[in-house]
This record gives C-alpha cells, structure tokens and sequence, in this order.
C-alpha cells in the first residue's frame, strides 16, 4: 500500500491509557493528534471531558476504552459506564466483554453482554476489545461471529493490555474475513512502526489503535 504521513495519520486512534496519567498528559496527547491530524483519541473514561474540550472545533474523535484488561465487570455497569460516557461527549467507545463466556461456551451471555452495551450507546460507534491473545483459532472466529450479531460497528484484535496480545496481519486478515461488510476492523497492539501500520491496513484493518503514533509517522 503507498499511503503518505497525513493518510497514515488519519487512521491513527492516539493512545494513552496508563493509569498514572496527570491531566497535562492527556492535554499533551490531545495536543498530538492536532499536530499530526490523528484521526482520534484514546483516553480513559476520566479524561473524556478534558479530551472533549481540548479537541473543541475539530473533527478529531474522542474515543474512551472501558471493561479492560479483565472483561469481567457486570453486564449493569458496562452499560450505565458507557452512558455516562457519551453523555460527556465521547463520540466513540471500545470495550472488553467477559471473555469466559466465549471460554465456557456461553454464547448468549457473550453476545447479550455486547448486545447491551451497543443498545446504550443509542447510534454511537462501539468497538468490541476480542482479546485474541487469550482464544484459540475457533475461539477468535466464535468471539468475532458473535459480536457481529449483537451489531458492533468495529471488532478489534486487543485491548493492547494484559493478555490481549499484539496485532497480527493474520489475525487482521481472519477479522476482515469474518466481518465482510458487516462490521470494521480496528488494529491495536504493539503497533510500533510505519512497517508494520502499512502492512495491517493492507491486511483489512481501517482503523490502528496505538501509543505510538508520532514515531511511526515521524520514521517515515
């Protein structure tokens, strides 16, 4: 693929969600993704109403990642956290489900668990965390397939966190297989150079979640 910075750039979601994170650091961040034209930002639930207001007048998107690294916060919460979070102006949410109903062969549960939490975000673009580090082949095709049903607009391989593992163009390419047009894919996880970014756009992914977006646009 020939893809120059600024398109690179405009399929890059910045991403910061460290736990030790002081509000000059999500300014900082925020600060990025205006200077190289990222297409959004990803922050931590906390840090919406200070991305919103710093990304005012733009048309870079605010995204907040909830449910990780673990998955297995209640249905409830999940969908009163990502209510709250639209309501303070996120335009986009990627969250983890409770991977051990995939594990166990509770389908249902996995795919009502997404189900609820796309209803609450009434329209709002959701992408779901399918943690392939922790699921076998069948597994990863099951999760994805599910997701899809329960209307996600993007699957995407990892949180990047914990056991989720690093994107793979062969995961990437599975993903874009399974989501045809139905849903999206998004990449995220060690996700370190331009190289690499290239190759997984090539493989189906529209979208890369990463934390180091300048370095990658700055390598070319």
């Amino acid at each position: 693929m020939e893809i120059t910075k600024e398109e690179l750039a405009a399929k890059i979601q910045h991403t910061n969600v460290n736990p030790e994170l002081t509000k000059k650091d999500i300014i900082n961040l925020c600060d990025d993704c205006k200077k190289y034209g990222f297409n959004g930002v990803m922050v931590n639930p906390e840090w919406v109403p200070t991305a919103v207001e710093e990304l005012k007048g733009t048309k870079i998107q605010v995204c907040t990642a909830l449910g990780f690294p673990m998955g297995a916060d209640t249905t409830e919460a999940k969908v009163f956290e990502a209510k709250q979070v639209f309501e303070m102006g996120a335009d986009q949410l990627d969250f983890m489900a409770n991977i051990g109903f995939i594990k166990e062969g509770n389908y249902d549960a996995y795919r009502d668990q997404i189900a609820a939490v796309v209803k609450a975000a009434n329209g709002k673009v959701t992408k779901i965390m399918l943690e392939f580090g922790m699921l076998n082949h069948d597994e990863k095709i099951k999760a994805a397939e599910l997701a899809i049903e329960a209307g996600i607009t993007y699957v995407k391989n990892s949180s990047g966190w914990g056991k989720g593992g690093h994107a793979t163009v062969e995961d990437i390419k599975l993903l874009k297989q399974i989501a045809g047009d139905k849903a999206l894919v998004k990449a995220s996880g060690g996700i370190r150079n331009w190289k690499d970014a290239v190759s997984l756009l090539d493989a189906g992914a529209v979208l890369l979640g990463t934390s180091a977006g300048p370095a990658i646009i700055e390598s070319k």
